[in-house]
């Protein structure tokens, strides 16, 4: 058996060396484990647990949330001082790297086995309102591990 922060250890270990980590237009914040620095502003990259279950195959659910800034209308004068927009330019790019890192073969399938026991698979993504002038992109994942 292994414990949540085991699983966060693991799909963050994975992540760090993934093509969302080294892409050029990579996020600009923090990779970080269940939180992270208070009052960011940058595109930081969060793992995070909703739990594990203690079965011979152990399931759970991680989440990976990456937070956008919001568009900053000093840039685009349409908005007068609308700072409430989303960045979804941007959301979409963060969006799709972090896919391909769940399918790097360039199939289909949006899993990843980490070694011969442990696997992550997307199963949603869904975009929220931060209340920080930011959007964040959540991607759920379920885990299945035998050890």
């Amino acid at each position: 058996m292994i414990t949540n922060i085991e699983a966060v250890n693991i799909l963050y270990s994975y992540v760090n060396t993934s093509a969302l980590m080294r892409d050029i237009k990579k996020p600009n914040g923090l990779l970080s484990k269940f939180q992270r620095l208070e009052n960011s502003v940058k595109e930081d990259v969060v793992i995070n647990t909703l739990g594990l279950n203690r079965d011979p195959v152990q399931k759970g659910v991680l989440l990976i949330n990456i937070y956008v800034p919001n568009l900053d209308p000093t840039k685009i004068p349409d908005l007068g001082t609308d700072r409430s927009q989303p960045d979804n330019a941007r959301i979409l790019y963060l969006s799709k790297l972090i896919q391909s890192v769940f399918n790097e073969d360039g199939s289909e399938e949006t899993e990843i086995w980490v070694n011969e026991e442990t696997s992550f698979e997307i199963t949603s993504d869904d975009v929220f309102e931060d209340n920080n002038n930011q959007h964040y992109i959540s991607f759920r994942i379920n885990f299945f591990t035998i050890k």
